[in-house]
């Protein structure tokens, strides 16, 4: 028999340095994963944040979740949960475990259920069952700005996993060939990892989706990454490490007062803009500043504006569309109304954290 059990704030404290997690056969959750998800400023004490499927006492499976809040057209503001990991274990496979799970969170957050970011074979997954709906597909843009085989090839083949040391001397010899081929503008800007009183200023005056991040949300963001640059988790199976990873803010500057701001992430040579704020033109100006500043190799953003405003400033040498689905319970959809817009940005989700 198949029993779910879900993990609130205080329940998931310490969880990952209990004797019961120790002797999982796989691990169900990271140990920063776990103490972002209870500094999370919008998770309430009641939400469950991880459901673990048993059968017979042994770990067959769990979902994660990602407590959120989204205003309708009300202002009222609805909380819903974002779907953050599934995972069940082959020896399980067979036994609607997943579908399970799925039912324990659709009941836990009374239908309010978003995801993105998922994999096809899941996506045919939540649409088989019927309980979602796809909503608008965002387009984005993907430029390359130096070799990156080393990272690009290894999830397509094994063969590149196993020469992966090869692939980055090759990236490297290749690269001294290739320059960035912009400097950007001169605008002042300073790089910062928490939020002063003056960004935080900034924010709240600025035009928002409804999702609405604020500065605590960022700061929270900021402290509690899910990536370790110490440790890998290795019986963890969704991400939990990377050797090079930095989050920050770019705020610029004129006349000693902020016009614009970004919340960046760069993994692994690859850059993305999580929030932006301010005029957009100016964001894309400074980006090829920050482009050399951390040798990225590319960069991809989902923003149109910004894609827009960019056009072949931060001049890459090759682009690559790509888009991001996103799914909705139509339970959830119902009660936000007809044609609500989300107007996601790229950060929204837990795509900030990975």
């Amino acid at each position: 028999m198949i029993k779910i059990v879900g993990l609130n704030k205080d329940q998931l404290k310490g969880f990952t340095k209990t004797e019961a997690f120790e002797n999982f056969e796989f691990a169900p959750i990271s140990e920063l994963r776990e103490v972002s998800h209870i500094h999370n400023p919008r998770a309430k004490p009641e939400d469950n944040l991880l459901f673990l499927a048993y059968e017979n006492d042994c770990l067959a499976g769990y979902l994660g979740m990602l407590p959120d809040d989204v205003t309708d057209r009300n202002g009222h503001k609805v909380h819903f949960g974002w779907l953050s990991t599934l995972f069940v274990s082959e020896k399980f496979r067979g036994k609607q475990i997943a579908q399970k799970l799925l039912y324990a969170a659709e009941e836990s957050y009374n239908k309010n259920l978003m995801i993105t970011e998922f994999t096809p074979s899941a996506g045919r997954l939540y649409r088989k069952i019927g309980m979602f709906e796809d909503l608008k597909t965002k387009a984005a843009v993907r430029y390359y700005y130096k070799s990156n085989l080393a990272e690009l090839l290894p999830s397509k083949k094994d063969i590149f996993l196993k020469n992966k040391i090869w692939l980055k001397r090759f990236d490297s010899f290749i690269n001294i060939f290739i320059p960035y081929l912009s400097k950007g503008k001169n605008h002042i800007y300073k790089i910062s990892r928490s939020v002063d009183d003056d960004l935080s200023r900034f924010i709240s005056v600025q035009a928002k989706n409804p999702i609405a991040r604020s500065s605590e949300d960022f700061q929270w963001m900021l402290n509690f990454p899910w990536l370790s640059q110490k440790k890998e988790e290795s019986d963890y199976l969704f991400s939990s490490y990377s050797e090079d990873y930095e989050m920050f803010w770019v705020v610029v500057y004129e006349n000693q007062q902020i016009v614009s701001a970004m919340l960046c992430s760069v993994r692994n040579s690859h850059l993305k803009v999580l929030y932006y704020f301010g005029n957009s033109k100016v964001v894309s100006e400074v980006l090829p500043k920050i482009i050399r500043k951390y040798n990225v190799k590319m960069m991809t953003l989902y923003d149109d504006h910004l894609n827009h405003s960019i056009n072949d400033l931060p001049k890459a040498i090759y682009k690559r569309p790509l888009k991001r689905e996103y799914l909705v319970h139509k339970g959830f959809k119902e009660k936000l109304g007809k044609n609500f817009d989300f107007d996601f940005t790229d950060g929204d989700g837990d795509f900030s954290f990975t």
